[in-house]
Parts: C-alpha cells; sequence; structure tokens
C-alpha cells in the first residue's frame, strides 16, 4: 500500500460541500497535502504551478465545463505527466458518459459518494501501474526511444508484466510511431487485434496506414471504428484528416461539424475544421470558426502567429481585406521575426495581398528563399496565391509543382485551381500537370543503376 502522506492531493469541484467531502475522504486514507480548485481555470493554474501527485477531479464542473474537457485540456499542454493520476469522480447520472469515452480516458474513475476504503484500493491499484511504468516514462520523456521499448519488451517477458499485457503492447505501438516507425506500429497494432478488438487499436493501424501515405486502406480501417465506435471522435477527426488528404474536403469539413458540435470547447478539432472548411471553399465557415478559436480558446499560449495567420487567409477568402491586415499587422514585429520560414512566408505572402503598400516589398525579399526551401502545403499555397496576384509566374509555378510532387497533392489541388482559374491561368496549371506528370512517368520508368 502506497504512503499517501507523501502525495500532493488536488480535488476539483465546483460544490464547497462536495470539496470538503473529498478531503475528508482523501484525509481518511493518509493525505496530508490537499489542495482545492473550485473550477475549470483554477484547476489549470493550480496543476500549472504546483504539479498536484494525484488528482480527484468531479465529472460536472459547472459553467457548461466538464472533467472530461479539464483532461483534454491537461494532455493537450502537457501538463499531465504519465506519473500522475488522474481520476474522474462521477455522479451516476453522468456514469455513462465517463464510461463510454473512447478517447483521453481517466486512470480510472469512482462514482459517489464512495467510502475510504474504495478510493485506497482504487488508488492502490492505480499506483502500482505507474510504479510499473516508471522506468519506462521517464525514458519516452527524454525521446530515448529505443530504450523505451527495450523495457516494454522487457516488462511484456515478465510474469509482473501480465495483467498489464495488453497496455504494453499499446504503448509499444505509441512509441514507434512517435519515433517515426509507423511500419512497425502498424504490425504492433495489428498484433493487438488479433487478441482483441480494440476501437483504439483499429484506429492506431488507420493512424499507422495514413502515415505510410496508404490513404484508401487507412480509410477502410478508420470507416469501421467510426461505424462501430460513434463516441470515438479522435477517430472522427482521423478519418477527416484521410479524407481532405484524399482531396474530399466537403465529406472531411461534414465530420468535423457534427463532431465540434458534440465538443464546443475543444479548440484543437475547431481549428481542423476551419482547414477543412478552407479547402472546401466555406469562407465563412472558415472565418467563423477561426474568429472563434481566436478569441475563446483562452489557456495561456493557446493561441498562437500560426492561429493569427489562419484567422487572416480565412479573411481573404471572404475577401475582407481589411480584417486581415489588421490581423496581421497586430502581429508583434518580434513575433514575427520568431516564426519558421514557413510562416515567415505565409505572413509576407498574406500581406502582401491584403495590404500591397505594407506587404510587397518584404515578400519580393523573401523571393530568392521561396523558389529553393523545403515548405509546407499551406506556405507554398499562400506563396501561389501572392505571387499570382503579382504576376510573378515563375514563382507561383514553382509552388505549384512543389505542390504536385508531394504528399499532399490531393489535398491541395483544389486550392491550386482555384487561385490559377482566378487569375485566368487554367490552361497554365494544366500544362504545370502534365508537365509533372511526364516527369514521374519518366522517373518511374528509369532503370535503376543496381537492377
Amino acid at each position: 500500500m502506497s504512503d499517501y502522506s507523501k502525495k500532493r492531493f488536488l480535488v476539483i469541484d465546483d460544490q464547497p460541500m462536495a470539496r470538503e467531502a473529498l478531503r475528508t475522504v482523501a484525509q481518511t486514507i493518509g493525505a496530508f497535502a490537499v489542495e482545492f480548485a473550485s473550477n475549470y481555470q483554477d484547476a489549470i493554474y493550480r496543476i500549472r504551478n504546483n504539479t498536484p501527485d494525484i488528482i480527484l477531479c468531479d465529472y460536472v464542473l459547472g459553467d457548461g465545463r466538464s472533467g472530461q474537457q479539464l483532461l483534454e485540456e491537461l494532455r493537450r499542454f502537457n501538463l499531465l505527466a504519465d506519473e500522475m493520476i488522474f481520476m474522474m469522480v462521477t455522479g451516476e447520472q453522468s456514469y455513462e458518459q465517463v464510461v463510454s469515452a473512447v478517447e483521453l480516458v481517466p486512470d480510472d474513475y469512482i462514482i459517489k459518494p464512495f467510502s475510504p476504503d474504495k478510493l485506497l484500493l482504487r488508488l492502490d491499484r492505480i499506483m502500482a501501474k505507474k510504479e510499473f511504468f516508471r522506468e519506462y516514462y521517464q525514458e519516452k520523456r527524454r525521446q530515448e526511444f529505443a530504450n523505451a521499448l527495450a523495457i516494454l519488451e522487457q516488462h511484456r517477458a515478465s510474469e509482473a508484466g501480465r495483467p498489464y499485457r495488453f497496455e504494453i503492447c499499446r504503448q509499444q505501438a505509441e512509441v514507434m510511431l512517435i519515433s517515426g516507425d509507423a511500419e512497425g506500429a502498424e504490425a504492433a497494432y495489428r498484433d493487438i487485434l488479433e487478441n482483441y478488438e480494440f476501437p483504439w487499436a483499429r484506429a492506431g493501424v488507420a493512424r499507422s496506414l495514413h502515415r505510410q501515405n496508404r490513404l484508401d486502406e487507412a480509410r477502410e480501417e478508420i470507416d469501421r471504428v467510426v461505424a462501430s465506435t460513434p463516441t470515438f471522435f479522435e477517430a472522427s477527426d482521423l478519418k477527416a484528416n484521410i479524407c481532405m488528404a484524399q482531396g474530399e474536403h466537403g465529406e472531411a469539413q461534414q465530420i468535423l461539424d457534427e463532431v465540434a458540435k458534440k465538443t464546443p470547447r475543444n479548440y484543437l478539432r475547431k481549428r481542423q475544421l476551419a482547414e477543412a472548411a478552407t479547402l472546401n471553399g466555406d469562407t465563412e465557415t472558415a472565418r467563423a470558426v477561426m474568429s472563434d478559436i481566436v478569441a475563446n480558446d483562452t489557456m495561456p499560449g493557446a493561441v498562437t502567429p500560426e492561429d493569427r495567420l489562419a484567422l487572416a487567409r480565412s479573411q481573404i477568402d471572404a475577401r475582407d481585406l481589411i480584417s486581415a491586415e489588421k490581423t496581421l499587422i497586430g502581429l508583434k514585429e518580434s513575433d514575427v521575426q520568431n516564426l519558421a520560414l514557413d510562416e515567415q512566408a505565409s505572413y509576407a505572402a498574406l500581406l502582401a495581398v491584403s495590404s500591397p503598400g505594407r506587404g510587397k516589398p518584404r515578400f519580393v525579399g523573401l523571393r530568392p528563399a521561396l523558389m529553393s526551401a523545403h515548405l509546407g502545403a499551406n506556405s507554398r499555397l499562400d506563396i501561389l496565391r501572392s505571387a499570382l496576384s503579382l504576376g510573378d509566374h515563375e514563382l507561383a509555378d514553382t509552388q505549384a509543382k512543389a505542390l504536385l510532387v508531394g504528399e499532399e497533392a490531393k489535398k491541395s489541388f483544389g486550392a491550386m485551381r482555384k487561385h490559377y482559374a482566378l487569375h485566368g491561368r487554367e490552361q497554365d496549371f494544366r500544362n504545370i500537370q502534365k508537365q509533372v506528370a511526364l516527369k514521374r512517368i519518366h522517373h518511374d520508368e528509369t532503370p535503376r543503376a543496381d537492377a
């Protein structure tokens, strides 16, 4: 049994009497340091500034917030270390919502009212698991993935690891995926599915296939998960990403819109929705969603310069150039200078479109780098748009060729075609497509030197 007198407890509940009751139960099992948080924001502040060992969080936090949303935010901002315990406290009326959530599950849940003995039993069980995986957690946090996998393999072969066999397999697959071994992760997830049809394992296969750009196979796998487990919203996110990669932006937007309505405070999902809407040509939805994110994603540091670029992009698409200029010049010059080249290029390109007098000199100054740099799809689309508006056909065509040979060609194709059409260069775009296709055919037919 663990010594809970040395553990820091945080009790999160919006009701004073409930907080006192939870503190009494915690003290009965030996807890000495017990802090309170009365609401969602208070909880995040306390976790940031005085990291607890054990969190007892009520499911209903008031103000439309839930313990599940808090758990999402803690994981999103890496505020919940693997060693920490997050236990959801729920009434019977909320029990179904807690246990039906397939994604971002707490370490455990407990239905109130409950006795100190019951809490002690649950905590002892979780503490034993955390201790079992402690060395693995440390190596994963250091990104020493080979060491982490070696520890997991030792655990898998041990008698002590038998109660955790599926968790060990899951962690092995996750580490492979994080470290870039998508093929190894796929094999590991498939091994799990041979024993049990876990939705998360089937989704893991789909994620692994997506990383390998095997999109049709990934789509087939994730369709099965979404159909069988409608509450697994992360699976819907993945399906939408795969749809976007396949160029099916309308379907991606529809999927994300439906899930976002059920999870209105999940701003990561809303960012994905805004991207899908942008690619689908739904400028009003993209602008409304990005405006909501910038105004209401209140976690410190949550709204980034990249978000403001996305908002400006949506405003330009909606032909609201005045708002786009205001959004862009609202960024501090020091923040712009600290951006990666991708984002600096997007900033200059978007500013050149929304405010040519301010933005054109910066954009032209970056041109030599933009002709040869390795850039992301969003930045290339921004550069292409700006180059077309300035009549710089060489720069625009360079970006189009790079996009067409890249892994996100299907995802970007509709937007490229739209921009070329707006400037009366449809035939030029078709010629670029032919050039890229012929080059690919020639490359595929060229005998390899070691053949």
